[in-house]
């Protein structure tokens, strides 16, 4: 099988869907090294100025077309594939989109990575720019694709209520791959609650919920006894302008920490020698700092909603919403050493049941599936489907 795959957003600072492209490929080429893959650093009308950062693997099996392409020369061939039905470099029989993108990928199936549907589910959580990319993309998913990649039963579940119906009719395969942690866990959980900060991770935007963060920790600063610093790693996103000049007012004070965004080598450390972790976000397709910090043995502060009960399982704290219950659950972890301890080997024991292999598997299935169907339903022999799948192979599920 020839395998296309969009890491255009490794180039750039890395978010979740950076992220997801950068691990799930190197976990595909681990599981299936008798494919051939096509790494396309410039995908669809996301044209990188530079993509020397970008995900690179050096490997026989792995072609990076577009690696040392000047922007303009990839523009044009992506024009071309659009315009007039040219084939992608490596004419793959999949494309696998993780930007938000749905080009025209010639001749191959498009496999597209649905993460949310946030921009229609709670357009007031974003700006309008971002709303039309990812509405754009995901319409010509609909129209384009022949699968569907969710990152989270809840994201499928969001999408199918919008949307109902709507990839039965089109014929659309699907499939829920979970995520996993971008880090190594720890070997052992903790055996006592360690003197160190509160954390926070995610991009200052409204969707994270960092307002509510801020107000609960003046309440728990009040309160608590041990007073532990906030610290945030996350970059300046949109309608943030009030709540990084609320958290300068707060770093004055000696409560907070910004960090803005950081490197995974010091994300790793700031979940390794975190106390705990507050996750109050609005909406998430999956929340992978949830599952990065457990991997850590990091206990979770998290909400009810949305994915974030499949990821964080029976290992988080779920506060209620309200401002005063995240106050009371944060000094209730830090008062009660026991609840400490049996978190920490919950967190631990959740992160273990996810990783990049499982999610690998999961996506290489639904490849297999848009293939199966394209032979099926065009009469082609077994025999040729054989050739083209290979032998069959026993899959982690």
């Amino acid at each position: 099988m020839r395998i296309g795959f969009d890491v255009a957003q490794t180039c750039v600072d890395k978010a979740g869907c950076g992220w997801l492209a950068d691990l799930l490929i190197r976990a595909l080429v681990d599981l299936v090294p008798e494919a051939k893959f096509y790494l396309y650093h410039q995908f669809g009308t996301w044209i990188n100025d530079d993509v020397s950062s970008g995900t690179h693997l050096a490997r026989a099996d792995i072609i990076e077309p577009f690696r040392s392409m000047s922007p303009g020369r990839a523009r044009k061939i992506w024009n071309l594939v659009e315009c007039a039905g040219e084939s992608l470099p490596g004419d793959p029989d999949v494309v696998h989109s993780n930007c938000f993108q749905a080009p025209s990928t010639g001749r191959a199936k498009l496999i597209y990575t649905v993460y949310d549907v946030s921009f229609w589910a709670k357009p007031e959580l974003t700006t309008e720019a971002n709303r039309l990319v990812c509405q754009r993309g995901t319409l010509e998913a609909i129209s384009r694709a022949s699968g569907l990649v969710f990152i989270s039963e809840s994201a499928r579940k969001e999408f199918e209520r919008i949307l109902p119906d709507l990839c039965e009719k089109r014929g659309i395969e699907t499939t829920v791959a979970l995520l996993a942690s971008r880090f190594p866990h720890v070997e052992k959980s903790r055996l006592q609650a360690p003197e160190a900060e509160w954390l926070a991770v995610g991009s200052l935007e409204p969707r994270k919920n960092y307002e509510q963060l801020l107000d609960a920790f003046e309440g728990y600063w009040e309160r608590s006894r041990k007073k532990k610093r906030l610290v945030i790693a996350g970059g300046s996103g949109w309608k943030s302008e009030r709540l990084r000049a609320r958290i300068g007012t707060m770093e004055r004070k000696g409560m907070v920490n910004y960090l803005g965004y950081v490197e995974d080598t010091r994300l790793w450390e700031l979940y390794k020698n975190a106390f705990g972790l507050v996750f109050p976000s609005h909406y998430e397709g999956f929340g992978l700092p949830i599952v990065e910090a457990m991997s850590q043995a990091c206990p979770v502060i998290t909400r009810k909603n949305t994915s974030l009960p499949e990821v964080g399982g029976e290992a988080a704290v779920y506060y209620d919403d309200t401002t005063k219950d995240l106050v009371e659950q944060m000094l209730r972890l830090e008062e009660q050493s026991p609840l400490y301890v049996e978190l920490s080997e919950r967190a631990l024991a959740q992160a273990r049941t996810l990783s990049w292999a499982k999610t690998a598997a999961k996506v290489f299935e639904l490849y297999e599936q848009v293939l199966r169907r394209i032979w099926i339903t065009t009469d082609k022999p077994a025999s040729a489907l054989k050739d083209l799948l290979g032998e069959p192979k026993n899959r982690i599920s």
